[in-house]
């Protein structure tokens, strides 16, 4: 059996969640940008996290936490499925595709082969939606961030294919996968949208508010607007480690705060920005637009960031840290007083 939603038309995009979403959201007659979803998912975020094989920051909230605000914030309903077996998984996925409901899916990345990366080198937050199937060349028709108009870098270079055609073998790869950071456990997401309600005063400032909140005063020193600050610190042990693991962090890093790495620019400032900017006539509040784009401001400072972390990947050279702890410092400073100069509008 072969079965294609030929009516679903699949998009670039600028972050993996949003960018599927989006596709969603279009498909079942609500369209929304990236930057509107971001916002209302009360997406932007900050968190320094120690893991073994590297240090790594985060701009946005965590996986589910983010779905389950914007469908929260917009009235509509959210089931997240996990299916025990591989199997069970592939047989669902067939299910909704044949119902003509595209499905969006969590992936380990490092079992996606377009995506070419080092086998130990796992994310299974990736979101990305199927839309079809061949049962007789046994593969599934998957859309991720790029496109034809959309290209994105990837180890091998550029990518801007409209679909990929991924196995099934493959694709229970990714999908199964335990490995963390987030591990994919097969999960899927569907979204009821009977109940859906336009963005509207309430909801955003509801999602704004709540972005403050996390921001200004979290709940740990690795969060937030401390998580900054603490990051500027942090970056200078790791002066300590070896040449490899240097390496890794330095680009680990760059892909987690660049668009290359599906952040939309500037560790999502950018994003945030843009929704800043689109909420502010929805909330009769010009004073938005200055703000979100002193947050696009904000982000092109993060990659500069960035370019400096891929330096560090390419060259270990530690004499790189210092400078980048004192430019953190300056994006710890910037920041505080952007959101502090937002939180007096609400």
């Amino acid at each position: 059996m072969k079965h294609i939603i030929t009516d679903f038309t699949p998009t670039g995009g600028q972050h993996c969640i949003t960018h599927a979403l989006k596709q969603l959201f279009t498909y079942h007659g609500h369209p929304l940008s990236e930057a509107m979803l971001f916002g209302l998912g009360e997406g932007l975020d900050f968190t320094y996290i120690n893991l073994r094989h590297s240090p790594m920051v985060s701009g946005r909230s965590k996986i589910l936490d983010f779905e389950k605000n914007l469908a929260a914030n917009l009235g509509i309903k959210l089931t997240i499925q996990k299916p025990k077996s591989n199997e069970q998984a592939l047989l669902n996925a067939q299910k909704s595709i044949t119902e003509n409901q595209p499905l969006l899916i969590y992936t380990d990345m490092a079992f996606l082969p377009y995506f070419a990366l080092d086998k130990d080198t796992h994310f299974g937050g990736h979101a990305v939606i199927i839309y079809g199937f061949d049962d007789t060349e046994k593969v599934f028709y998957l859309s991720d961030r790029d496109n034809s108009d959309y290209p994105i870098r990837m180890p091998n270079g550029p990518s801007q294919q409209d679909y990929h055609l991924i196995s099934y073998d493959d694709l229970a790869l990714a999908r199964g996968s335990k490995h963390r950071p987030f591990p994919a456990n097969n999960k899927s997401i569907r979204f009821d949208f009977s109940s859906y309600q336009s963005p509207k005063k309430e909801c955003l400032m509801t999602a704004i508010t709540h972005t403050l909140k996390k921001m200004l005063y979290p709940e740990a020193k690795l969060k937030g607007i401390q998580g900054i600050e603490k990051f500027s610190k942090q970056v200078i042990s790791w002066k300590n480690f070896d040449d490899d693991k240097l390496r890794t962090a330095g680009a680990t890093n760059y892909f987690q705060i660049n668009k290359d790495g599906g952040t939309g620019g500037g560790i999502f400032r950018s994003l945030f920005g843009r929704f800043l900017i689109e909420a502010a006539p929805i909330l009769e509040e010009h004073r938005l637009e200055t703000i979100g784009t002193a947050f696009m401001e904000l982000a092109a400072f993060w990659d500069e960031l960035s370019d400096d972390m891929w330096r560090l990947h390419e060259t270990a050279d530690r004499k790189l840290l210092p400078e980048m702890s004192q430019t953190i410092q300056k994006l710890y400073k910037k920041e505080q007083a952007l959101l502090t100069e937002l939180e007096t509008l609400f």
